[in-house]
């Protein structure tokens, strides 16, 4: 079974290609069968991707984060090829919500076995696929700072800076939400629309999202003052904030939002466009090698 392995060289900036010699003795080791790209940006990996799903490859590996298994699933997305990860990146949210380790050892045997799992994408305007969560509002804020600050940040430290620091000037505002034959109109902090349960180097927005149920879980971050926002932040981690009054969940295949601001709209970490935006689940969309 042959494998496409991408290393995405600036995944947690540059510490993705320090490990290329280590990933590839323990790939030899294990006797798998592969060729390794270097890419060169994101439209890089989509395309190299896209040029090698007719060549033999039945695996296509991502040696990165989220943001370079964002990009492999779009090509992937609705084809009988396999999605396989050695996580090096700064979040590595989807590796975590699918039982991946760190360990890269451990990583190689998992490719070698080739088991999958079918899970579901998220689509966006019926043109941008996503595995993990895609977010609009405070979080999509969040997620810029955090994709463009040059503090030495990494992982939930860089997201708890980038969090407070966009916390300081933040002002809720006005979303409008369509799904299942209903609307909604209310003032709020962010929505996020979640194919897994966690993003942002751990926080369990949705903590009971599976993403084989052929549903989104929705998570709408209402208004809230500063301080109750600061006191009930902490408990995302460990999915606590969904006991809050002020947090509503819900599940739905489709739902359209838009806002009295343009926010971004952020999945996988990636920015993917302006609102307002169209979300459809995709079941069972991709193949994922797992444990």
């Amino acid at each position: 079974m042959k494998t496409l392995v991408i290393l995405n060289p600036i995944a947690a900036g540059g510490k993705a290609l320090e490990k290329k010699d280590e990933i590839e003795a323990k790939l030899k080791e294990n006797k798998i069968d592969y060729r390794l790209h270097i890419s060169k940006s994101s439209d890089d990996i989509i395309e190299v991707t896209k040029k090698n799903l007719n060549n033999g490859f039945s695996n296509f590996v991502g040696i990165g984060g989220d943001g370079t298994l964002h990009y492999i699933a779009n090509a992937l997305a609705g084809t009988d090829k396999n999605l396989g990860v050695i996580p090096t990146g700064s979040g590595n949210d989807i590796a975590r919500n699918l039982n991946i380790p760190s360990d890269i050892g451990k990583c190689c045997q998992i490719i070698k076995k080739a088991a999958t799992k079918k899970i579901d994408l998220g689509l966006i305007n019926n043109k941008y696929y996503y595995l993990c969560v895609a977010g609009s509002g405070f979080d999509s804020e969040v997620n810029d700072l955090a994709n463009n600050t040059k503090l030495p940040f990494k992982g939930p430290f860089k997201y708890k800076y980038s969090v407070y620091k966009t916390l300081i000037t933040f002002k809720s505002k006005k979303f409008f939400i369509r799904y299942n034959n209903q609307k909604k109109e209310d003032f709020g902090m962010m929505i996020a629309i979640t194919n897994l349960h966690s993003y942002g180097g751990g926080m369990k927005i949705a903590p009971d999202s599976d993403p084989t149920d052929g549903l989104f879980d929705v998570c709408i971050i209402k208004i809230m003052n500063k301080m109750h926002f600061i006191k009930i932040f902490p408990k995302v981690y460990k999915g606590k904030h969904v006991s809050d009054s002020s947090v509503e969940l819900f599940r739905t295949s489709n739902i359209e939002v838009d806002s009295s601001h343009k926010f971004s709209i952020f999945a996988d970490g990636e920015y993917i466009c302006k609102l307002p935006a169209v979300f459809k689940i995709v079941p069972k969309a991709i193949n994922f090698i797992t444990a």
